[in-house]
């Protein structure tokens, strides 16, 4: 009789875990649950938040390097037959910095017989190889060993800066998610590389944050080490001057005082001055007063242009209709941030935005290296964070891991003996 009734309880039992099986799941990724969970995790510093999201992002983005380079056969920065992580961690770009580094910039330009300008390392900025050459002089690690480190360093320090700035503009939680969405974007990887990536990213998240907060004064520091690490001095003299002309028409309603408008006027000024930093070095050291843009001009098309080179483009890469599809894709940007969803990010960072897209449309030439440009672009997070369903935001971030692997796979793996740039 014992023995019949333990049967019975087991087979209750069974039946009760097989009920409630089903619904465990749904439990688990349910709505209230992760809300519950964001609410909690939001008690937490601002900065663990920002570095718990960079942790993860940095794992998940280590983890398709780790994969994809046991593909990689020997490359011409590999350290022997086989290519370790260390060695596709410097690929590319990595090895001209590495030069800068350790060489410093060349005298005279290199030309072939008709004079046209070879590729050369006056196209890339000198704070980050003179910062991986100082850090190496401390440790006396290489540069292929330091300047990932610094990379990850910069990242790390931007993923905490860039949240306290999307939270000046916006909820804790669209910011925190935001955040993922930028240090998850597909070229991300590259902020763990021998690349000046992640510290022009540190660099314009800080000048940001003081101009969103009308510190102009204490804008100028950054903006000035961010125009000696990439070429993105323009784009920020174009949002300045746009930040300004915004301020004067609107001082009736946002006041704008005396000492805000001489501040942010001198760092209006002084921004466009930092931003030729760089060519004025170029010219002075070459004698050449056209140097860097030369130099910059020999990995594309060996001319300058301005604006139709997108057209070229279009028609290049997609025929007759590429124009139009060009002229559709930068109308579908400026609406989405004009729209409900792009004006969450605040004015300030949508004056960015604009600025640092009228610099790509009239000076860059498309290309491979498009997606990594865009980075500078963050503030478009916040306009994907606008949507509020989980289940829409785990999609973006599950297809920019899968977009990752794309980058990574495609443009960062070196296909011997030629292959296009990331």
């Amino acid at each position: 009789m014992s023995g019949a009734r333990a049967s019975a309880e087991t087979r209750a039992r069974d039946i009760r875990t097989r009920e409630a099986a089903p619904v465990l799941l749904p439990r688990l990724f349910s709505r209230s649950a992760l809300d519950r969970a964001a609410r909690s995790f939001l008690t937490l510093p601002f900065w663990l938040q920002a570095l718990s999201v960079f942790l993860v992002s940095r794992c998940v983005s280590l983890a398709i390097m780790a994969i994809v380079v046991r593909t990689q056969p020997e490359a011409p920065w590999s350290s022997g037959a086989v290519t370790t992580l260390n060695d596709f961690l410097n690929f590319w770009d990595g090895g001209w910095y590495s030069r800068v580094a350790q060489e410093g910039y060349p005298e005279e330009l290199p030309t072939d017989g008709e004079g046209r300008v070879f590729q050369n390392a006056w196209a890339f900025y000198p704070l980050f190889p003179w910062l991986t050459r100082v850090l190496g002089g401390l440790t006396g690690a290489d540069f292929e060993t330091v300047a990932p480190v610094l990379s990850t360093v910069c990242a790390g320090a931007a993923s905490v800066v860039l949240l306290a700035l999307f939270r000046h503009v916006t909820t804790p939680g669209r910011a925190l998610t935001g955040l993922a969405f930028v240090l998850f974007f597909p070229a991300s990887p590259v902020l763990g590389t021998a690349y000046a990536e992640a510290l022009t990213l540190l660099l314009q998240a800080c000048a940001l944050l003081c101009v969103v907060q009308r510190r102009y004064w204490l804008a100028l520091l950054p903006v000035v080490l961010m125009d000696l690490s990439r070429p993105v001095g323009v784009a920020f003299s174009f949002f300045m001057l746009i930040h300004l002309v915004s301020r004067f028409l609107r001082r009736a309603e946002d006041p704008y005082p005396r000492r805000e408008v001489v501040s942010s006027w001198a760092l209006g000024v002084l921004s466009c001055a930092a931003a030729l930093l760089h060519p004025a070095h170029a010219w002075l050291r070459t004698g050449s007063f056209t140097a860097y843009t030369d130099t910059e001009a020999a990995w594309h098309t060996g001319q300058t242009r301005i604006f139709v080179q997108w057209l070229d483009a279009g028609t290049l890469w997609m025929g007759p209709a590429g124009p139009a599809v060009v002229v559709l894709l930068v109308v579908a940007m400026v609406l989405l941030l004009v729209s409900p969803a792009g004006r969450t990010m605040g004015r300030t960072l949508q004056q960015h935005c604009w600025g640092y897209g009228v610099y790509l449309l009239l000076f860059f030439t498309p290309q491979t290296s498009t997606a990594r440009l865009f980075l500078p672009l963050f503030p478009f997070a916040l306009a994907l964070a606008y949507v509020r369903s989980w289940a829409l935001r785990a999609v973006v971030l599950l297809a920019f891991t899968v977009l990752q692997l794309f980058w990574v796979g495609w443009l960062w793996h070196f296909t011997p003996p030629g292959d296009l740039p990331p």
